[in-house]
């Protein structure tokens, strides 16, 4: 029985093979164009050029003008700080109190230490 079986299962092999090969006697034409078909529709998707590096470049095109955006926001609000600085003497004497902490001439400045270790 195993024989008869095997020898079924390797005539049916032997039977696709030959229609297989038939299709492609009498289908030649039909056969290269299919396969021409697929290598071009491989190339267009997968290539060089193909979509999906496409689609690649362009999320990262949409990634680098947000940082774009964002950069021309800060030069944006740098400039309008400048020119408030540049007009404002008030602007100037605020900013070198602040962060250089700078005085007028009879002025004391008192700097108080809050001890945040201790709770209540």
């Amino acid at each position: 029985m195993d024989n008869r079986f095997q020898n079924s299962e390797k005539e049916q092999k032997e039977s696709i093979i030959r229609t297989v090969a038939r299709f492609i006697k009498y289908n030649k034409i039909l056969v290269l164009f299919s396969l021409i078909l697929s290598v071009l529709i491989i190339f267009t998707i997968f290539g060089n050029k193909g979509l999906i590096r496409k689609i690649r470049l362009e999320s990262e095109l949409k990634h680098y003008e947000e940082i774009l955006n964002k950069e021309k926001e800060k030069s944006k609000e740098y400039k309008e700080t400048i020119d408030s600085l540049q007009n404002s003497d008030e602007k100037i004497e605020r900013v070198a109190r602040e962060k250089y902490g700078m005085t007028k001439e009879g002025e004391t400045i008192y700097f108080i230490k809050v001890d945040s270790s201790e709770s209540k």
